[in-house]
């Protein structure tokens, strides 16, 4: 058995709210669809969208390394899978691009775990996965009556922890957005804030010791992501837990994280660390060193959000809700998605990735044969 075919396809998606970013307000999320197709018919799929601002890698990078990767996948033999998952680098192309490798890891293993008849969460993680990931609802920076109709609306799905947008305003203006939250979605609902690296220390310390009064779950990415020795500082300080994501790029920087103490719990983007292995060794990491998990998806398409739902669920129990029902943030999907009930997602039960893309989609597509 081998791949006989790959098909490449970009995508843009645009956004219902704008998304904060290092590089400014995100519109749309764009990105790159991979197909790999074996001799026995069947179909991996990976998704490569890089976000602005998070890290080096952009949108024509991403595909251009995804080009003269798939040279080297076509023709790759069944028992070769693993061995390329284990190493991507040998894709010399990708090799320094994040989400390209990701692409390329969730198609194999998806290949993988539809020869096994399995679901890739059950392939990934055995007798011990969930059906049903807790998940919460994500509210962009918006002004504090669109927070308060988000909250409002995802509470009544079913929804019971929330993260909010803060930062890149002023304590007073966050402070506003966060009253009008809670006071729409009353005392009982988790909400956690999501700095994205707004702050230096003073300013996170202070912020966040402003906002003690809504009853924080934890507070993501408070400063920037190299500044561990200060996300140390506001841990200790500002009397709020502390959640690092743009910090958390691959195991040695995990591996600082919980040397430094500069976290409480680590956030695992599968995509932006570069695929499902990758994100099993920082969730090695972190159990090794007492400190939690929380999966969360880099706002891609169906296909790679799909990749982190099956990644929680291979987890199984965790103390925190997961941050993989982010759909509901694009105007538009490119296929059909889980989306939350009472605040659950369920895991799809199809071998594999469980996505399926309409024909229409390859029109125009990249594509490599084996010859």
């Amino acid at each position: 058995m081998s791949i006989v075919r790959a098909r490449l396809k970009p995508y843009s998606l645009p956004l219902r709210d704008p998304w904060p970013s290092q590089d400014g307000d995100v519109t749309e999320r764009k990105g790159w669809i991979v197909a790999l197709e074996d001799d026995q018919g069947r179909t991996g799929l990976g998704d490569a969208a890089p976000f602005p601002g998070f890290g080096l890698e952009t949108h024509p990078s991403a595909g251009a390394g995804l080009k003269l990767a798939l040279k080297r996948i076509v023709g790759l033999r069944r028992d070769g899978y693993a061995g390329a998952i284990a190493d991507l680098t040998v894709l010399a192309p990708i090799a320094a691009t994040a989400t390209a490798r990701a692409a390329i890891d969730c198609a194999l293993h998806d290949l993988i775990a539809q020869g096994a008849g399995l679901p890739l969460a059950r392939y990934l993680g055995g007798s011990e996965t969930l059906r049903l990931v807790p998940v919460n609802g994500t509210i962009p920076r918006v002004a504090p009556a669109r927070v308060a109709e988000l909250g409002a609306r995802a509470v009544a799905a079913g929804i019971d922890t929330l993260k909010i947008k803060v930062g890149g305003a002023s304590i007073q203006e966050d402070q506003e957005r966060l009253r009008a939250l809670r006071g729409a979605v009353g005392p009982a609902v988790k909400i956690r804030v999501d700095a994205n690296e707004a702050w230096n220390p003073d300013r996170a310390i202070e912020s966040l010791r402003a906002m003690a009064g809504f009853d924080l779950e934890y507070a993501e990415q408070p400063v920037a992501a190299e500044d561990l020795e200060g996300m140390a500082r506001v841990r200790k300080e500002s009397g709020v837990r502390i959640a690092a994501d743009e910090s958390v790029r691959d195991i040695k920087s995990a591996e600082m994280i919980h040397y430094r103490s500069a976290a409480d719990i680590l956030i695992v983007k599968p995509m932006a660390l570069g695929g499902l292995r990758a994100a099993r060794s920082v969730q090695n990491v972190a159990s090794d060193g007492g400190l939690a998990i929380v999966v969360t998806t880099l706002l891609e398409s169906a296909v790679g959000r799909a990749a982190a739902l099956h990644f929680a669920a291979s987890l199984g129990e965790t103390p925190y809700a997961h941050g993989v029902a982010t759909g509901g943030a694009l105007e538009r999907d490119l296929a059909d998605a889980p989306v939350p009930v009472r605040g659950r997602m369920a895991v799809p039960l199809l071998p594999g990735l469980g996505v399926t893309l309409p024909d229409a989609f390859w029109s125009d597509a990249y594509t490599l044969e084996e010859e």
